[in-house]
């Protein structure tokens, strides 16, 4: 009785270490996309403060134009 009680608290324990560990990897991946876009807005904002008076749309940008990083 006592080894099966053993070994379900130490599986218990290794499941609740691979779940801490897989938050604090959500956590990290929420923090870096929430400061590339953060990133993205202002340097939106900073395209629009430039432009002054124009508007900015997608004709705005050059079509040779490639994306500085994929999802």
């Amino acid at each position: 009785m006592s080894d099966n009680y053993e070994m379900t608290c130490q599986e218990l324990d290794a499941i609740t270490l691979t779940y801490l560990s897989k938050l604090e990897e959500y956590m990290q991946v929420c923090n870096e996309t929430a400061n590339h876009f953060q990133q993205g807005f202002l340097d939106l904002a900073h395209a629009k403060y430039t432009m002054g008076t124009r508007t900015i749309s997608r004709y705005s940008y050059d079509s040779r134009m490639k994306a500085s990083l994929k999802v």
